[in-house]
């Protein structure tokens, strides 16, 4: 009898061990997989009357950055992967954008409003590839937490390629505005003048909570399951770093752009980074943007708030 129930017990503990490494390896291709099967083309935008009103603006907008001559950078990542980029040179001595794009989206697309910003201003743009994304190499994508260091790479490159009087601007779209958040308190080059951060998030913990709740799952035990499956099988955690803990720890002007009807990034994140910011911080909230096209629901207070941004800090 004793025997039966020891077998009883082991049985239990392995069935509940497998449906905890399944739900763990299932929360990991879900929320952090690199497969580029799993990514928008370029020239997506979602349906939706949010987004309707602005479809052929954004498609413009993309293809005139896709018929721009640009040249090909490469770096190595701090971890030995192949990061690509691509550089559209502005006017001399003008600044430079370093441009981080969203999740599972690319630089083309999340861009698209900023660029013609940019060109009009004479701005040169690099317009990076995150790691897992396009040409860049990579199997896990971390949210920002591994990006950030490759925001410092990119960074110092510019330096290395353009000289010691370049300015640059840090500028991302949701997780790109995740990235460059969180890469203000690592010791950047000096030429890093300021911020430009649009619909990013607070912390990665709490958009994967969000994003679990918004696709109508219990937020215990399926946060906890993607954590899990981040540490085994991408070999991080969503908790080590985050935007507002780093914007913490810098001087860094900062510029933060958010839309107010933001379904993916709840516009109560951006006033927490804002809370937090040591440096100088604008928060510009645009009423009626969903995720990641304030720039085309409110194009003129948008180009105001960046034109005065860009002003202070050049």
């Amino acid at each position: 009898m004793m025997k039966k129930k020891w077998i009883a017990a082991a049985s239990l503990v392995t069935t509940a061990a497998a449906l905890t490494l399944g739900g763990a390896y299932y929360g990991y291709r879900t929320a952090f997989s690199g497969d580029k099967r799993f990514h928008a083309p370029v020239r997506y935008v979602p349906d939706g009357a949010a987004f309707d009103p602005y479809r052929e603006k954004m498609l413009d907008g993309i293809d005139r950055i896709c018929e721009l001559p640009f040249e090909r950078w490469t770096i190595t990542s701090h971890d030995g992967l192949k990061l690509v980029g691509k550089f559209y040179e502005g006017e001399k001595g003008k600044p430079v954008v370093l441009f981080f794009h969203g999740y599972r989206s690319s630089a083309e697309r999340d861009s698209s409003g900023g660029a013609q910003f940019c060109r009009e201003k004479g701005y040169s743009m690099l317009l990076v590839d995150q790691r897992c994304h396009g040409e860049s190499e990579g199997r896990t994508i971390t949210f920002g937490i591994q990006e950030r260091q490759d925001c410092k790479r990119w960074a110092e490159e510019i330096v290395d390629r353009l000289g010691t009087d370049v300015k640059i601007l840090l500028a991302g779209v949701s997780m790109g505005a995740a990235t460059v958040l969180s890469a203000s308190e690592l010791d950047l080059p000096e030429q890093v003048k300021g911020i430009w951060a649009d619909c990013g998030y607070a912390t990665t913990a709490d958009v994967l909570r969000h994003t679990a709740r918004r696709w109508g799952w219990p937020e215990w035990p399926a946060y906890q399951l993607v954590k899990l499956g981040a540490r085994l099988y991408g070999g991080f955690s969503p908790e080590e770093c985050s935007p507002v803990e780093a914007v913490k720890h810098t001087d860094l002007p900062i510029l933060l752009v958010q839309g107010t009807e933001d379904t993916m990034v709840p516009c109560e994140m951006a006033s927490e980074i804002q809370t937090a910011c040591k440096g100088p911080v604008t928060l510009v909230t645009v009423r009626g943007a969903e995720h990641g096209i304030s720039f085309y629901v409110d194009t003129p207070t948008y180009r105001a708030a960046l034109e005065k941004f860009c002003a202070d800090i050049f």
